[in-house]
């Protein structure tokens, strides 16, 4: 009873791989054929080619026509371009870019005020884990490694009080920046 079905899964087992043998097998044929298909194709291809008349082939007098600049020691003989005139003060030009240039200002002051902050928020995050790490103090048995202990627990404590001002300080010096942008007219979007 129980060696029927191991039976009936070695022929379903057996009749799967004769099947996949014979679907691996087939298809060969067909494919021999698309390959002649494509060759067939491909000269095809090549005869409408030929019979559009003579490719074009680039000879050194075709080159020479073609300016190339000179090699790096030589002095270039050209003229310098000419600079166009400044566009009119009140002009449309001028406008552009005098906005331009106030809203790369403003962003590039954004950028340094935001930075300055996201470094503060590292420093005080990275001192707040330092702290975490050195709550707990070694056991009272070795005086130098608890005098050492108590001094490097001390300065890291120090240190994360001074970080935790220059957070405040950077966040209150982006606050102060956003103000005077809008106090100068500089557009929302430039600070972001």
């Amino acid at each position: 009873m129980f060696g029927e079905p191991r039976s009936r899964a070695r022929a379903a087992v057996s009749w799967a791989g004769v099947s996949l043998q014979a679907a691996l097998l087939f298809p060969l044929p067909a494919a021999a054929q698309n390959l002649a298909e494509a060759a067939a194709r491909e000269k095809e291809r090549r005869a409408k080619v030929q019979a559009t008349g003579p490719v074009k082939s680039y000879t050194s007098d075709d080159l020479a026509s073609v300016h190339v600049d000179p090699p790096p020691g030589e002095a270039k003989t050209a003229a310098k371009p000419r600079r166009e005139a400044p566009p009119p003060p009140g002009s449309p030009d001028t406008d552009q870019a005098e906005r331009a240039q106030k809203e790369a200002y403003w962003r590039q002051r954004a950028y340094r005020a935001r930075m300055a902050v996201q470094n503060a928020e590292r420093r005080v995050a990275a001192l707040e884990q330092l702290a975490a790490q050195t709550m707990i103090a070694p056991p009272d048995g070795i005086v130098v490694r608890r005098e050492s202990w108590e001094k490097g627990r001390a300065r890291t404590l120090s240190d994360l009080e001074a970080a935790r001002a220059q957070l405040v300080a950077a966040r209150q010096a982006v606050t102060d920046l956003e103000d005077e942008a809008r106090r100068a007219g500089a557009l929302p979007g430039w600070l972001r």
